[in-house]
C-alpha cells in the first residue's frame, strides 16, 4: 500500500470540507481552531478537557444534595462551578457543556456532590469527567448495597491521589490484585471532596458487591491544618474536612477513620509517649480539637458510620487514654482532668516490625501488651490500620519472614483482644509493598501475604 504523503491529507481535508459546505477558507479556520472543538461543536457543546477555574469557588454557595434544576435556577458544585440550562444545553458557568447526549437537556441534579443530567427522551448522564450515560436509571433511586461483610485482612493503598502508580493504575486493575490476594478491607486516605468523590465512583462501581469495602481515612495534615493553632480553629478545619469528605460516602461505608498519626508531628516533647507528660501542653488543644470536629463532622452527616481515632507513635496509647479521659498534659505524669471526653466506635492503632512485639513492647523490657491496654482502656474493637515490615531495612526474605510470623500472632489474638482489623502496609511501594513501585513486579511478600489468608479464614 502506497504511503499517504502530506498533500494527500490536504486533498482529503477539503474534500471532507466540501461534503460539509464548508468553504476551504471556512475550514482551514475552524482547523486552527482545534480540531476537537470542531468535533464537539457538532454535538452541541465543549468538552471539559480545557475547563477554566471555576469563576469564584468562594462566592458561589454550594448547592444541597438533591437539589433540581428547574425549579432551581442555578447549581453550585463542590468545585466552584455554576451551573445552569440554556436552549435545551448544560451550561458550566456560562458555557455550553457537552453531556454526551444528542437530544435536548431538560434537567439538571447535583447529588451526592456529582453533577446529573436528564434529557428529553428519560436517559441521565453523570459527570465524572468526562460525562458517563446510565440509561433510565435515575441517580437517587439507585439501591447501593455494602461492598464487602468481612473486615479483618486489610490492606493500605491510595487510590484517590492524583499521581503515581495509584493514578495510572485503574481502579478495577486495583480491584483484581485485592481479590487475589483475598483482601477485604482497602484503607484509602482523603483530604478533599475530590478524593471521595473517587472512592465513591469505585463502590458504586467495580467495587460494588465484591466483597472488598474501603475504609476512608480523613487526612488534616493535607488540608492545612495548623498544630499549633486553637482549639476552635482546629475544631472548624476538622468538621469541616469530615462533612465535605463524608458527604459522597453516606450510605456507601461503615466506617471511618478519623485522622492519621496526628501525634507525630511535634506533639511528643519527651518519654516514650506513655505518659502524659510525654505530650505538649501548647500542642494538645489543636490536637483534640482536629479530632473531635472530624468526628461530630461524620457523624452530622452519616450517624451510621462509624468513627476510629489512631496515633503512630508505637507507645502513644496514653494519648488516645487522655482524649477518652478528658485529660489534658501539664507537665506532670498523669495530666490534668476537666476537658471533655472524646469517644469513638473502635481504636486504631499502628504497629511495626522496628517497634518490636505488640504483646510485649515498651523500652526497659518493660514488655507493655499494647491488645490488653487498648482493650481494656476502651472496651471497643481494635483496628491494626498499619502494620508491616521495616521498608528498606528489610529485605525480601525478611519481610517475607516477618509478615508471616505477625499473620499468625494477629490472627491468633483476634478473639481474645477484640481485633476486629488488621491492615498491611502497603500494597504498592517500593519500601514496603507487596507490589514494587511499577505496580508489576511482586516482592516475595505478596506469596506469603496470599497463602495465609486463603489458609486461615475468618
Amino acid at each position: 500500500m502506497r504511503k499517504l504523503m502530506k498533500s494527500d491529507l490536504y486533498t482529503l481535508s477539503f474534500q471532507l470540507a466540501d461534503r460539509a459546505g464548508l468553504s476551504r477558507r471556512e475550514f482551514l479556520s475552524l482547523l486552527a481552531a482545534g480540531a476537537g472543538s470542531v468535533a464537539l461543536g457538532g454535538c452541541n457543546g465543549d468538552s471539559e478537557s480545557g475547563a477554566s477555574p471555576a469563576v469564584n469557588a468562594a462566592a458561589v454557595e454550594k448547592t444541597a444534595s438533591g437539589t433540581v434544576l428547574p425549579p432551581a435556577a442555578s447549581l453550585g458544585d463542590d468545585d466552584g462551578h455554576v451551573w445552569t440550562l440554556a436552549d435545551d444545553r448544560a451550561n458550566m458557568d456560562g458555557r455550553v457543556i457537552y453531556t454526551g447526549s444528542r437530544v435536548p437537556i431538560v434537567l439538571l441534579l447535583f447529588y451526592r456532590g456529582t453533577i446529573y443530567a436528564k434529557n428529553v427522551d428519560g436517559d441521565w448522564f453523570r459527570r465524572d469527567p468526562p460525562w458517563t450515560p446510565l440509561g433510565a436509571n435515575d441517580p437517587r433511586t439507585q439501591a447501593v448495597a455494602y461492598s464487602n461483610t468481612s473486615l479483618f485482612y486489610g490492606i493500605n493503598g491510595h487510590m484517590a491521589w492524583g499521581s503515581g502508580i495509584y493514578h495510572t493504575m485503574p481502579v478495577e486493575q486495583q480491584l483484581a490484585i485485592l481479590k487475589d490476594l483475598g483482601v477485604t478491607m482497602y484503607r484509602c486516605d482523603v483530604a478533599d471532596p475530590g478524593m471521595s468523590r473517587t472512592i465513591e465512583r469505585a463502590l458504586l462501581g467495580s467495587f460494588a458487591g465484591s466483597g472488598v469495602g474501603i475504609l476512608p481515612v480523613l487526612n488534616p495534615r493535607s488540608a492545612y491544618w495548623n498544630p499549633l493553632g486553637s482549639e476552635d480553629d482546629a475544631y472548624a478545619l476538622g468538621y469541616n474536612l469530615a462533612v465535605r469528605c463524608t458527604q459522597p460516602l453516606a450510605g456507601l461505608v461503615r466506617h471511618i477513620e478519623c485522622g492519621n498519626e496526628l501525634d507525630t508531628v511535634g506533639l511528643q516533647i519527651g518519654g516514650d509517649g506513655s505518659q502524659s507528660s510525654d505530650w505538649s501542653p501548647q500542642q494538645w488543644p489543636s490536637f483534640r480539637g482536629v479530632i473531635r470536629g472530624m468526628i461530630d463532622g461524620v457523624r452530622a452527616v452519616d450517624s451510621t458510620i462509624q468513627c476510629g481515632v489512631n496515633v503512630g507513635i508505637p507507645m502513644a496509647y496514653r494519648a488516645l487514654q487522655m482524649l477518652w479521659g478528658g485529660i489534658q498534659p501539664d507537665g506532670s505524669p498523669q495530666g490534668a482532668g476537666g476537658a471533655s471526653p472524646l469517644r469513638w466506635d473502635y481504636t486504631t492503632y499502628h504497629w511495626y516490625h522496628s517497634s518490636g512485639d505488640i504483646q510485649c513492647a515498651g523500652r526497659y523490657r518493660e514488655c507493655v501488651n499494647i491488645l490488653q491496654v487498648l482493650k481494656e482502656s476502651f472496651g471497643v474493637p481494635i483496628w491494626l490500620t498499619e502494620y508491616g515490615w521495616s521498608g528498606a531495612n528489610d529485605g525480601q526474605e525478611a519481610a517475607s519472614t516477618y509478615l508471616g510470623q505477625v499473620l499468625a500472632e494477629y490472627r491468633a489474638a483476634k478473639d481474645q483482644y477484640g481485633v476486629q482489623s488488621i491492615m498491611l502496609y502497603e500494597l504498592i511501594d517500593a519500601d514496603f509493598g507487596l507490589i514494587q513501585g511499577d505496580g508489576v513486579t511482586r516482592n516475595r511478600a505478596y506469596e506469603t501475604f496470599r497463602q495465609f489468608v486463603a489458609g486461615n479464614g475468618v
